[in-house]
């Protein structure tokens, strides 16, 4: 690698260290949140909760037009070619847009709250609580804003400060209005408040990053407008397409299905962050692909670089977790939600195609400026994913909703794949990626054979959290053993985990102790 290169993927798993630290310690907050809050409210009452924000989020995402896409990209890319007056122009003229369109459609979205309730959700009695999550239009606009903001100015702690704000205002709210017999107006307006921490709190930070970009140039607002559309645009329709699909799924179950299976299917959508978790961080991976010019051999390392250690951790955490399904869910939320792991096991499979790329196949499209291969791809997700819902939903419920998310998934997927090879000339090893496939099978038997083997004396959360624990760090001993028994990492992957890792002091022991042992395990296997 060029000393520009390594510095380019240095920084990208720095800011993709942050922002896994600053993703997993909002992921146990709000874990703990949603517990609270599964628990207190019920099946049915966490189903009207759920409900109560479909029509909001269906809503802001008519306004972004990819301008939140484009400012990650554009912010990146001016930085990188020392042009900070660009990028400040940018991120001003985003801001403007982004506030004033969310702040008109929040007033429509509170004036045809009862309107809305009657004809979208079926449910004339929740137009109270659409009134209430009205407010998220603005508030969700301008933290999605933030975000990407920081994300594109390399920042990326500031995406933990806003996450993390948000996930202990909400959690601490919850709990007290809960309690105090507020029930889904209760939640509601929890949720609601803590997007107004997180805003004020992340808009103070980010104001002290935009003005240390010194004076926007002079372009105009109409101007940067066009620039962001014309590379947002496409991405944008993609985006609505895959966002109307997700509030579209919960208006298909609506119409089919009990609040009670909704509640149980959005405990089990909850317990995704598990995998989200180890996922998020790809998103420092978007400025790295900004910064690497098409067409070069850089470009391709860094794909092949990014499928096989996105696949490492996912592809495993993906089986444990579904294996584990009935433990996980009936530890964290009771066994009241008897549909909820079923639920879990099926969805959490789209993740497996993690070692095909999945994880950063859209960094590297919204990177390389080839937006139209995420349009193409959303619209081939509809127009199979809507058919498909609506027939397998009435017949067969959830799980065959699942299915058909499964089965959308998978062709949007494989389309996207070929176009990149395609356009893009990029490659991943298939080599390495089965053996982590592997490695995961082999370590998630004995698991599945121990948890079976295994039965608690008590239903208690104590001995099922105990469990827990136990068949994790079974999985995880095996799957580090493994790793190099199969040769899914060699020496040369070690060395590029030293580099890349070299900066996070903070977790350099725990780094340096896995790194070391997998090393020893290769020369071993090595000479056998």
């Amino acid at each position: 690698m060029t000393e520009s290169f390594s510095d380019t993927i240095q920084s990208s798993a720095r800011g993709g260290i942050l922002l896994f630290v600053g993703y997993f310690l909002s992921l146990v907050i709000l874990a703990i949140c949603s517990i609270i809050v599964a628990r207190l409210l019920g099946p049915n009452g966490y189903g009207l909760f759920v409900l109560a924000l479909v029509v909001p989020n269906l809503i802001l995402y008519f306004l972004d037009l990819g301008v939140g896409t484009a400012l990650t990209r554009f912010a990146a890319k001016f930085r990188a070619e020392g042009r900070n007056d660009l990028a400040a122009s940018i991120l001003k003229s985003g801001f403007f847009y982004i506030f004033f369109t969310s702040v008109i459609f929040s007033i429509l979205c509170f004036l045809f709250s009862d309107s809305l309730a009657t004809y979208v959700l079926n449910r004339p009695s929740m137009g109270l609580f659409i009134k209430l999550s009205s407010l998220m239009i603005l508030l969700q606009t301008s933290f999605n804003y933030l975000s990407s903001s920081f994300i594109g100015l390399d920042k990326m702690e500031g995406n933990a400060i806003i996450l993390n704000i948000q996930a202990l205002v909400k959690t601490v709210l919850s709990a007290l209005l809960l309690v105090l017999g507020f029930g889904v107006f209760g939640a509601l307006t929890s949720h609601v408040i803590s997007y107004i921490f997180a805003c004020c709190l992340g808009g103070i930070f980010f104001y002290k990053l935009y003005k240390g970009l010194g004076k926007p140039s002079n372009n105009k607002f109409i101007e940067n407008m066009r620039l962001m559309i014309s590379y947002g645009f496409p991405l944008y329709v993609s985006n609505l397409l895959g966002t109307v699909i997700s509030q579209i799924q919960l208006l298909i179950l609506a119409l089919f299905v009990s609040n009670m299976d909704i509640g149980n299917f959005n405990v089990a959508t909850g317990l995704l962050t598990l995998i989200s978790v180890l996922t998020y961080p790809a998103a420092a991976l978007f400025p790295a692909f900004s910064k690497v010019k098409r067409g070069t051999s850089e470009l391709n390392s860094l794909f092949k670089f990014s499928v096989k250690y996105t696949a490492i951790f996912v592809v495993p955490g993906t089986l444990i977790t579904a294996i584990l399904s009935k433990d996980i869910v009936f530890t964290l939320y009771g066994r009241v939600y008897t549909s909820a792991p079923l639920f879990l096991s099926l969805y959490v499979l789209t993740n497996l195609y993690a070692g095909f790329g999945s994880v950063v196949i859209n960094y590297i499209i919204y990177g390389s400026g080839e937006t139209r291969i995420s349009l193409y791809s959303g619209l081939i997700n509809m127009i199979i994913f809507l058919p498909l819902a609506f027939l397998l939903t009435k017949f067969y419920g959830v799980p065959g909703f699942l299915i058909a998310i499964i089965i959308s998934f998978t062709c949007s997927f494989a389309y996207s794949l070929w176009a990149i090879i395609k356009k893009l000339q990029v490659k991943f090893d298939l080599k390495s990626s089965s053996r982590i496939y592997l490695a995961s099978i082999l370590s998630a038997i004995p698991t599945l054979l121990l948890s079976l083997y295994v039965q608690s004396a008590s239903q208690q959360f104590y001995y099922r959290f105990l469990g827990l624990i136990l068949y994790a760090c079974v999985f995880v001993f095996l799957y580090l053993t493994l790793l190099p028994a199969v040769k899914a990492i060699e020496e040369s992957d070690i060395e590029n985990f030293r580099l890349l890792l070299k900066r996070i002091k903070l977790i350099q022991p725990l780094i340096n102790l896995v790194l070391t042992y997998e090393s020893n395990l290769i020369s071993i296997f090595k000479r056998e």
